[in-house]
Protein backbone atom coordinates (compact mmCIF):
# COMPACT_ATOMS: atom_id res chain seq x y z
CA UNK A 1 0.00 0.00 0.00
CA UNK A 2 2.50 2.45 0.73
CA UNK A 3 4.25 1.63 -2.72
CA UNK A 4 0.84 2.47 -4.34
CA UNK A 5 0.56 5.62 -2.45
CA UNK A 6 3.61 6.75 -3.64
CA UNK A 7 3.82 6.02 -6.65
CA UNK A 8 0.75 7.59 -7.34
CA UNK A 9 1.44 10.58 -5.81
CA UNK A 10 4.82 10.85 -7.79
CA UNK A 11 2.84 10.04 -11.13
CA UNK A 12 0.67 12.30 -10.82
CA UNK A 13 1.45 14.82 -8.90
CA UNK A 14 5.01 15.86 -9.22
CA UNK A 15 5.22 19.27 -10.61
CA UNK A 16 2.25 20.55 -8.91
CA UNK A 17 2.61 22.42 -5.33
CA UNK A 18 -0.76 23.68 -5.23
CA UNK A 19 -3.63 22.72 -3.52
CA UNK A 20 -4.87 20.55 -6.45
CA UNK A 21 -2.13 18.55 -5.62
CA UNK A 22 -3.27 18.41 -1.78
CA UNK A 23 -6.60 17.55 -2.79
CA UNK A 24 -4.97 14.73 -5.62
CA UNK A 25 -2.93 13.03 -2.92
CA UNK A 26 -5.77 13.12 -0.34
CA UNK A 27 -8.20 11.96 -2.68
CA UNK A 28 -5.37 8.92 -3.85
CA UNK A 29 -4.72 7.83 -0.42
CA UNK A 30 -8.41 7.87 0.12
CA UNK A 31 -9.33 5.66 -2.89
CA UNK A 32 -6.25 3.06 -2.07
CA UNK A 33 -8.16 2.83 1.26
CA UNK A 34 -11.38 2.14 -0.09
CA UNK A 35 -9.89 -0.20 -2.33
CA UNK A 36 -8.25 -2.28 0.02
CA UNK A 37 -11.05 -2.32 2.07
CA UNK A 38 -13.33 -3.64 -0.76
CA UNK A 39 -10.68 -6.25 -1.69
CA UNK A 40 -9.95 -7.58 1.76
CA UNK A 41 -13.69 -8.13 2.86
CA UNK A 42 -12.72 -6.13 6.07
CA UNK A 43 -15.22 -4.94 8.45
CA UNK A 44 -16.34 -0.82 8.33
CA UNK A 45 -14.69 -0.24 11.71
CA UNK A 46 -11.12 -1.63 10.64
CA UNK A 47 -11.67 0.86 7.67
CA UNK A 48 -12.35 3.74 9.94
CA UNK A 49 -9.61 2.78 12.39
CA UNK A 50 -6.93 1.78 9.28
CA UNK A 51 -8.10 5.78 8.25
CA UNK A 52 -6.87 7.27 11.99
CA UNK A 53 -4.30 5.52 12.23
CA UNK A 54 -2.79 6.41 9.24
CA UNK A 55 -3.72 10.35 9.96
CA UNK A 56 -2.45 9.93 13.57
CA UNK A 57 1.25 8.80 11.97
CA UNK A 58 0.73 11.39 9.60
CA UNK A 59 0.10 13.89 12.88
CA UNK A 60 2.71 12.36 14.77
CA UNK A 61 4.92 12.55 12.54
CA UNK A 62 4.49 16.25 11.42
CA UNK A 63 4.71 17.12 15.43
CA UNK A 64 8.17 15.05 15.26
CA UNK A 65 9.43 16.92 12.89
CA UNK A 66 8.04 20.24 14.26
CA UNK A 67 9.57 20.11 17.33
CA UNK A 68 13.32 18.20 16.05
CA UNK A 69 13.53 21.52 14.52
CA UNK A 70 13.64 23.60 17.61
CA UNK A 71 9.77 24.29 18.02
CA UNK A 72 8.04 27.09 18.21
CA UNK A 73 10.46 29.51 19.85
CA UNK A 74 12.94 28.92 17.14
Amino acid sequence: MIFVTALATGLFTAMLRSAFAVIAVAFMIGLIFLTAFLVSGASILALVFSILGFNAGLATFGLGLFFSSGGPTS
